[in-house]
């Protein structure tokens, strides 16, 4: 079989836009949350703080989605890069977790404790 040169560029330019589209996974720098430690039934304002570094090749206009997760308080929404949560009734040490992801798959997870006195 001859490979003519369309097939030969089309090849190619196939594998060169391949291998320039790794996908470097989001990284949390920070959670934070504010106050810490809170009181019981306060409202506590919650940061994440995410970075992806795929500045270098095509994948780098990728969206960071927030996803926030607390067994205990109620979050006030569970997407976005900051949100709230209201501190639980009964005194002691709660963990809320916020997932970053990119429409490619890539993740990281980090999750803050916070005292309620």
């Amino acid at each position: 079989m001859l490979l003519s040169n369309k097939n030969i560029i089309f090849i190619f330019s196939t594998l060169l836009i391949l291998s320039c589209s790794q996908n470097f996974e989001p990284t949390i720098e920070s959670v934070t949350a504010s106050p810490n430690p809170a009181q019981s039934g306060q409202r506590v304002l919650l940061k994440c703080i995410a970075t992806d570094d795929d500045e270098g090749n095509i994948l780098k206009n990728e969206l960071l989605s927030y996803e926030w997760f607390a067994s205990f308080g109620e979050l006030s929404s569970d997407t976005g890069d900051t949100t709230s949560w209201i501190a639980p009734s009964i005194p002691g040490n709660y963990s809320v977790t916020c997932k970053v992801s990119d429409q490619y798959n890539g993740m990281d997870i980090l999750a803050i404790n916070i005292v309620v006195e």
